[in-house]
């Protein structure tokens, strides 16, 4: 067995020095420019990442708090970013490409593009699939070390979980009653109950094995699903989490062939409203209520018509 790992390792080195080559006769035309490979993953980040911040980007391309902060302040200076503070929490800072910051990041692009486009001319069409197949491949079976938070199907033992970090983290964070908590209970228990697995679902996030987070969509009829059960564990938060389960639940109801989407919560949720408005949900009912905490919450519902 030894034998055989020796000569996985000894395979596994030589494509990567070869690889490693390729990716420099790639990276060159990039490194020609007044950018650094690491400078041109910021850009791209902060393009495509919605509501981005510097914490996002730190926990994403594992940079160095103080080397970010350097990188930013470069770019704010040179006209590429703008940073805003979020309207709900003044300690979180918006990052977005201005047209000068889109313009430099496109042109970068472009040459990499192109680049690629002269590697791969001498391959056939089969040949050019069978390199893409092989490239998806390894990165579908390298990811689980590579990044350890993935996102699964629910299964019968996370039930008490979600019922339990429920209770706790809204008592916690927001003072809510055990009133909450019996409430959520009677639902996720009824879910279950009655689970249609063609039409609905609970998705987990788990990082090293641990539960970090989890969202569900409820079939309510044959065009309208509820968004329900979105929550997060707190050191999780600001890392882009939120947006891939919600990239999950959006994709799902579009392969059921749900119509409408819609989702009840309360005004205290500031990040998370601002994540349900930037997939275009809209505010559409508000209504008090005074029976989970003592002072008195705005519950609101949100629709998205896909």
């Amino acid at each position: 067995m030894k034998d055989k790992h020796d000569l996985a390792i000894k395979k596994i080195r030589r494509f990567n020095r070869f690889y490693t080559n390729v990716l420099g006769l790639l990276n060159q035309h990039i490194l020609d420019s007044s950018y650094s490979l690491t400078e041109v993953r910021i850009l791209l980040e902060i393009d495509k990442i919605d509501r981005c911040t510097a914490n996002i980007l730190i926990h994403k391309l594992d940079i160095d708090r103080g080397y970010m902060s350097r990188i930013l302040k470069r770019f704010e200076k040179s006209g590429l970013i703008t940073k805003e503070n979020s309207i709900d929490d003044r300690r979180m800072v918006i990052l977005h490409l201005t047209s000068e910051g889109k313009s430099i990041l496109a042109g970068l692009e472009e040459k990499s593009n192109n680049q690629i486009q002269k590697l791969i001319n001498p391959l056939t069409e089969d040949e050019e699939e069978k390199l893409v197949n092989a490239m998806n491949y390894v990165t579908r079976i390298l990811s689980p070390d590579i990044s350890p938070v993935k996102i699964r199907r629910f299964e019968s033992e996370d039930i008490e979980h979600i019922i339990k970090r429920h209770r706790e983290l809204y008592a916690l964070e927001y003072g809510f009653s055990s009133s909450f908590g019996d409430y959520v209970e009677k639902i996720v228990r009824e879910f279950d109950k009655n689970f249609d697995e063609s039409r609905e679902n609970i998705w987990v996030a788990e990082d090293h094995g641990k539960v970090v987070g989890e969202i569900a969509i409820v079939r309510v009829d044959e065009n309208t699903a509820q968004l329900r059960w979105f929550l997060i564990e707190p050191e999780m938060r600001g890392k882009g989490l939120g947006h891939e389960l919600m990239k999950v639940v959006i994709d799902f109801c579009k392969e059921k062939n749900y119509k409408h989407v819609f989702l009840w919560t309360v005004n205290l949720l500031g990040a998370a409203r601002h994540l349900y408005k930037s997939y275009g949900f809209k505010l559409t009912e508000t209504q008090e209520n005074n029976t989970w905490r003592k002072e008195v919450t705005k519950e609101e519902r949100w629709n998205l018509d896909l």
